[in-house]
């Protein structure tokens, strides 16, 4: 019987919900008073964590004692990019509602930095916003380094569909592997190549930023990582982290410490650390956090939450940035004292008077729950629907079934 890894679908929930904090409470200028405020800002942490995750999740649903991979490699890219498409396009056409609402111009592309100040906007020619207009649509948009995405959060979908993409024929020889260990620190050390290098020359301009960060080939060990993890798991090498109650609250700590440290030289470290925290120095902690999961059980009854709340991460990903901005336009027009109808008849004035209020982050709970409440309904109601309808479309009867949770697979 496949084991059951219920506490991976938690952390997939709450690495997603800590990215949608991330995202939002760097937003308000008041934040930077509340006391360890720093810890909110390891959002790569949490992204690189996702990555490897991911590698784990599918080695496990997919060569689960196995030499061949279940089902096929046609039935599995249907699986995974039917998924992965039908939520940045809903995530997308929602953002792009917001933003017209929003007086956000289509043409006005973010230049990546490693900057905390607010967000360096270019406008773009027609043909120029065309291009980065479709390579966005296409999740392609990670390979133009110089830009952000239009939705924030759908560049991490973007590098998921390179991943994807070499799943099916780069995990069976990483399961075949006879040292990992050793294999796992060689990964190690090409991830942290590139940041390095990049540090030691200075190469700080948006281009070098968006290649660092963000290009898939470079990204590409967190998930070759997550592979080698599940093949460490299923041959019973994880033990020394797992082993003993006394060496799970060690390996805790190792995680705990390595967080912390992180998000101080975040915020508080010279300029390179940011390459290097973000891509790759905490890559053993988040190795070792995943592998402590494994090691937990949750209680029978609450499978079925687990796994609602695990399914819904990548939901939460390409939901989160629209509804923020629509709650922060809410606040604004309550800190105003303006009703909607008024504010609908003179629009242009209204969206410019809005932009000098500071709101306030008394709605920043409210809205972490909404979103997560949203995002489950929005993965089981939207998403799984038009999901499914696709693959009864592209697959035979026998691969038409709803794809379970994390460990059922």
């Amino acid at each position: 019987m496949k084991e059951k890894f219920s506490v991976l679908d938690l952390l997939r929930f709450a690495l997603a919900l800590y990215l949608t904090l991330f995202h939002s409470i760097h937003q308000y200028p008041q934040s930077r008073d509340i006391p360890l405020i720093e810890l909110a800002g390891m959002g790569g942490f949490v992204t690189s964590t996702f990555f490897i995750l991911s590698g784990f999740i599918l080695a496990h649903v997919y060569f689960h004692e196995a030499v061949s991979m279940r089902g096929g490699i046609r039935t599995f890219f249907v699986k995974r990019l039917s998924n992965l498409y039908v939520i940045h396009f809903i995530g997308l056409v929602l953002f792009f509602a917001v933003a017209i609402v929003s007086t956000h111009a289509v043409t006005s592309f973010a230049l990546m930095t490693l900057d905390d100040g607010p967000e360096k906007m270019v406008a773009l020619p027609a043909t120029a916003t065309t291009l980065n207009v479709a390579l966005n649509v296409l999740l392609l948009q990670v390979w133009n380094p110089l830009y952000g995405s239009i939705n924030p959060s759908s560049w991490s979908l973007a590098v998921l569909l390179f991943f994807y993409l070499t799943f099916p024929f780069a995990a069976p020889r990483l399961l075949a592997a006879r040292n990992k260990a050793a294999l796992l620190c060689l990964l190690w050390m090409l991830y942290l190549a590139a940041p390095v290098l990049a540090s030691v020359m200075h190469w700080y301009e948006p281009v070098m930023v968006g290649t660092i960060m963000r290009n898939p080939l470079l990204r590409l060990p967190e998930f070759f990582g997550g592979i080698l993890l599940y093949g460490m798991f299923r041959e019973g090498m994880l033990s020394s982290i797992t082993s003993s109650p006394a060496r799970c609250i060690v390996s805790l700590a190792m995680v705990t410490c390595c967080f912390v440290t992180g998000a101080w030289l975040i915020a508080h470290g010279p300029e390179y650390w940011r390459y290097l925290v973000h891509n790759g120095a905490m890559m053993p902690a988040e190795l070792v956090l995943i592998a402590l999961c494994t090691s937990v059980k949750v209680p029978e009854k609450c499978e079925r939450l687990a796994s609602r709340l695990g399914n819904s991460a990548l939901s939460i990903f390409a939901i989160h940035a629209p509804l923020f901005m629509l709650m922060i336009k809410a606040t604004k027009l309550l800190s105003m004292g303006v009703s909607p109808v008024e504010c609908a008849t003179h629009f242009a004035a209204c969206a410019a008077a809005s932009k000098d209020i500071v709101p306030g982050m008394g709605g920043l709970p409210l809205y972490l729950i909404g979103t997560a409440i949203a995002a489950v309904y929005f993965q089981e109601h939207l998403v799984a629907p038009l999901r499914d309808l696709i693959r009864r479309k592209l697959l035979s009867h026998r691969h038409t079934k709803a794809e379970p949770g994390t460990a059922r697979a």
